[in-house]
C-alpha cells in the first residue's frame, strides 16, 4: 500500500489537484482518498478504475515500485534534517532543563546500510542541542553533523566541495520552511507526509510516513539501497 500511496501523491502533484478535487472528479469519498494517501486502507476495484481513468494513468503506474530510481539518480550523499524528519518534531524538556528526542531504529538501520554501501550521510539541524544530535550520529557512524542557526545550504555546499561531489548527487529530506533552499538545489528532494504544505508542494518525493516514523528508511528503500 505504501507504493500505491507514494505514486498517488506524485500523480496528484503532477496533475496539480488536491485530494478533495480528485475525490469529486473520480466520484470517491474524500475520506477514502485520504485513507489511501495515508496507506491506511485500499480503494475498491471500481474506485481504482475511476481513479485510473481520471488520472489518465494505467493501474500499473499506481502499483509499480519505481526500481529505476537508484540507477537514474547518482546518489553520493543523503542529508537529513533532524526535528520533524528523524524525529516527530516533538521535544521533551525535563525538570533539570535538559532535552530529549525520540528517534526511530528503522531509520537507524537504513542509515547504517547506506554507510556500508559507501553513501555519505549528514545531519543538518537548526536546533540547539548539538550534543544530543552528535550522540545519535556517533551511534550510527555518521561523521558529518551540523547544528546551528546558519544557512543549511551553505553547510551542504561546503560538504559537497569537501567530498568532490555536486548538489545534484545529494538526496535531502526536510519538513519545514528552513529546509526550502536546500530542497530547491539538491538532486532528490523529499519530505515526510506531515511536512508543511509549502514544502510538500516543493518536493519531488512526498513520503507516505511521517517524521520520526521511519520516513528515512522509506526513502532509502525507494532509492533501492535497502529491501524490506
Amino acid at each position: 500500500m505504501e507504493v500505491f500511496a507514494r505514486n498517488l501523491h506524485q500523480l496528484l502533484k503532477k496533475e496539480g489537484i488536491t485530494p478533495e478535487q480528485l475525490a469529486a472528479q473520480a466520484d470517491i469519498k474524500p475520506a477514502d482518498i485520504q485513507a489511501a494517501l495515508n496507506a491506511e486502507a485500499p480503494l475498491r476495484p471500481s474506485e481504482l478504475l475511476r481513479l485510473s481513468h481520471r488520472l489518465q494513468s494505467g493501474l500499473s503506474a499506481l502499483f509499480t515500485h519505481k526500481e529505476t530510481l537508484h540507477n537514474d539518480f547518482d546518489c553520493k550523499m543523503l542529508a537529513l534534517d533532524i526535528d520533524g524528519v528523524m524525529t516527530d518534531g516533538g521535544m521533551v524538556v525535563h525538570s533539570d532543563k535538559t532535552e530529549s528526542k525520540r528517534f526511530n531504529t528503522k531509520d537507524g538501520m537504513a542509515i547504517k546500510q547506506l554507510l556500508k554501501q559507501g553513501i555519505e550521510v549528514g545531519f543538518i539541524s537548526s536546533g540547539k542541542n548539538h550534543d544530543l544530535v552528535q550522540y545519535r550520529a556517533d551511534m550510527l557512524g555518521v561523521k558529518r553533523v551540523w547544528v546551528g542557526s546558519g544557512e543549511k545550504l551553505e553547510v551542504l555546499t561546503r560538504w559537497c566541495k569537501e567530498m568532490g561531489i555536486s548538489l545534484s548527487q545529494v538526496a535531502f529530506i526536510g519538513d519545514d520552511i528552513n529546509d526550502r533552499e536546500v530542497l530547491k538545489q539538491v538532486g532528490l528532494s523529499a519530505c515526510p507526509a506531515d511536512a508543511v504544505p509549502v514544502i510538500r508542494d516543493l518536493c519531488s518525493h512526498i513520503l507516505t510516513r511521517n517524521g520520526g516514523d521511519a520516513c528515512v528508511r522509506e526513502l532509502v528503500e525507494y532509492m533501492g539501497f535497502l529491501k524490506g
